[in-house]
């Protein structure tokens, strides 16, 4: 699924899927800004703002094991994209994303 996910992104004008520095981390960016990255190859940390998490409903996946500790008013949310129907709101999340 991850494969297919960064071939939808790096379609989108002006975004990059590339490594952060001199990490293994997969990070999204958005005229070189960082708007999400990869947690594993089914989760993706999209920075969004706590408005549009709590507007659109958005929960971290119930068994993941990423940022567990986070505050419930972080500006980032962890998105699974385990099944080939959820790459399309990963995709419109990552637009909102880039309009932030």
């Amino acid at each position: 699924m991850q494969d297919e996910l960064v071939k939808r992104l790096e379609k989108l004008p002006d975004v990059k899927v590339a490594l952060w520095k001199d990490t293994d981390l997969l990070c999204v960016f958005y005229k070189e800004k960082e708007i999400a990255h990869f947690q594993n190859e089914r989760e993706i940390d999209i920075r969004l703002t706590p408005g549009i998490i709590k507007q659109r409903g958005l929960t971290p996946p119930k068994h993941t094991t990423s940022h567990l500790n986070r505050s419930k008013n972080s500006r980032w949310i962890v998105q699974s994209f385990a099944h080939e129907d959820q790459l399309d709101d990963i995709v419109t999340l990552l637009q909102i994303a880039i309009g932030l």
